[in-house]
C-alpha cells in the first residue's frame, strides 16, 4: 500500500482494520517485523519509527521536546493512512509509554491495547524509591560520553556485560542514538496524566512482562495493570527486551490477542 506525503520511517502493509506498532528506545520499527508478518494478512499494519530512530526524522526542537510531538506525528500519520478509523495499538517500553498516552487521550479510537513493560516513569510517585531510581537512571544516561551512556542503558535493560559483547558496529549505532534516548527520558518524566486517568481506557488490554526484567519496570507494569479497567496480564520467561530477544514467544501472543478482539 502506497500513501503519498507520509513522513519517513513509516511502513504500511496489508489491509483491513489498522494496527499501530511502536518500538522501544534505541530500536526501530524493524523490531516488529515478525509481528508484521503475522498481522498483515488480515490487518492494515502501520509500523512506525519513533522520531530519532530508524529512518524517522530527528527531533527538530530538542529544547521543547515532549511526547506531544510524538503523538502529533502519529495522529497525522493515521489521518493520512486510516482517516477516522479506530485501531489496535501495540507498544514496547518507551513505545509502550507513548501508546499509553495515545490511548489516554483517544480512548474512543482504541480497539485494543497491547503493552510490553511500558516505561511511563512519571506514574511513579515523586520521592518514592522507584522514582528516585528512575530519575538517577535518566541522569546516568545523560552523561556526555555516548558509549558509556549506551553501555549503562543497554546493560540495565539486559544484563551486565551486554553492551561490550555486541559487535563494534552495533555499539557505534547505539552510541550514535543516545542523544535521543535522553530526550525519551525527558518525554517519559514530563507527562502529567495520572494512574487514575487510565480508567478512561475501556478497551481490552494486554499487559506483558518478562520474568527476568528489572524490578523497576515490573513494579511500573504492575501499577499500570492495576489501574486499567479491562486488562489481562501475561508473563514470559524473558527480560525487558523480550519482544526483540524472544519475538517467537511474544509476537504470536500479541497477534492472538488482537485476533480475538
Amino acid at each position: 500500500m502506497t500513501i503519498n506525503n507520509l513522513p519517513t520511517g513509516v511502513y504500511i502493509s496489508g489491509q483491513g482494520t489498522p494496527v499501530v506498532l511502536l518500538h522501544s528506545s534505541l530500536s526501530s520499527a524493524r523490531q516488529w517485523q515478525p509481528l508484521v508478518k503475522l498481522l498483515d494478512v488480515n490487518y492494515l499494519v502501520i509500523n512506525i519509527d519513533i522520531l530519532g530512530y530508524g529512518k524517522a526524522d530527528k527531533v527538530a526542537d530538542e529544547l521543547h521536546y515532549n511526547f506531544d510531538i510524538e503523538i502529533d506525528r502519529i495522529e497525522k500519520i493515521l489521518a493520512s493512512v486510516a482517516p477516522n478509523q479506530s485501531f489496535h495499538l501495540v507498544g514496547h517500553s518507551c513505545g509502550g509509554a507513548i501508546a499509553l498516552k495515545l490511548a489516554v487521550e483517544n480512548p474512543e479510537k482504541i480497539l485494543s491495547l497491547s503493552l510490553y513493560e511500558p516505561v511511563a516513569f512519571h506514574l511513579l510517585e515523586q520521592g518514592s524509591e522507584a522514582r528516585l531510581l528512575a530519575d538517577n537512571f535518566a541522569r546516568k544516561v545523560a552523561i556526555g560520553d555516548a558509549y558509556q551512556a549506551a553501555e549503562i542503558f543497554t546493560n540495565f535493560w539486559n544484563k551486565a556485560g551486554f553492551f561490550r559483547a555486541l559487535p563494534q558496529k552495533m555499539q557505534d549505532l547505539m552510541a550514535r542514538d543516545m542523544p535521543k534516548v535522553s530526550l525519551d527520558f525527558k518525554g517519559l518524566t514530563s507527562e502529567k496524566y495520572s494512574l487514575k486517568a487510565l480508567n478512561r481506557i475501556t478497551c481490552k488490554s494486554l499487559m506483558m512482562t518478562g520474568e527476568k526484567s528489572p524490578e523497576l519496570s515490573l513494579l511500573l507494569a504492575n501499577k499500570i495493570t492495576a489501574s486499567l479497567p479491562n486488562v489481562m496480564h501475561k508473563s514470559f520467561p524473558t527480560g525487558h527486551m523480550g519482544p526483540v530477544s524472544h519475538s517467537e514467544l511474544i509476537h504470536p501472543s500479541i497477534a492472538d490477542f488482537i485476533n480475538k478482539i
